[in-house]
């Protein structure tokens, strides 16, 4: 959603320190100020379950962590993004300390799609997360109960849907049933 009709241009070092209201999301998109909408319970939900098995993953296996989106990674000079969920592998723990724009590109970017998200918007966000580096995308369809998993801005490498579970070559081990993921 774009603040108001008119369009409002910043540079990174203008958004990073621009005077933002506490209740309001907001990301850089290519230099346009983007005021993004809260989401939903049943989006809040997908995102914690997927949250706490990718954390339960993580304690084992020690190989990363996983942020939510009060986290905002430069993607590039000009854009600032928060995924409603991210994956980081390795220990950046002391990069991260006090990080308040995260500079660490992410392994995976995973969105819950929003009833009101377009498909040019969220197409713009996969070549956005695909220039930055970002390994692989998921995109994850609250309505019809399916997940995408992206390694590329073309096309979806892997559709999850039904009795199927969740898996990523970048998680070794790691697997979600989409019953729980949506439950």
């Amino acid at each position: 959603m774009v603040m108001g009709a008119t369009k409002v241009l910043l540079t990174a070092e203008q958004f990073d320190n621009y005077p933002f209201e506490e209740d309001k999301r907001y990301e850089l998109d290519e230099g346009e100020l983007i005021e993004t909408t809260r989401p939903a319970y049943k989006h809040n939900r997908i995102v914690h379950n997927l949250e706490v098995d990718l954390g339960i993953y993580f304690r084992k296996t020690r190989s990363g962590e996983v942020l939510n989106s009060e986290n905002l990674f430069a993607l590039s000079p000009e854009t600032r993004r928060a995924p409603d969920l991210a994956v980081i592998l390795g220990d950046h723990r002391a990069e991260l300390q006090d990080a308040k724009v995260i500079h660490i590109i992410p392994n995976i970017a995973v969105e819950v799609l929003s009833p009101n998200e377009t498909t040019p918007s969220v197409h713009r966000k996969l070549h956005q997360y695909f220039a930055a580096g970002i390994k692989e995308v998921w995109l994850v369809y609250p309505e019809t109960r399916e997940v995408e998993l992206w390694t590329s801005p073309r096309l979806p490498e892997i559709e999850f849907a039904g009795n199927t579970t969740l898996v990523s070559a970048l998680l070794p081990g790691f697997e979600i049933p989409l019953e729980t993921l949506f439950s």
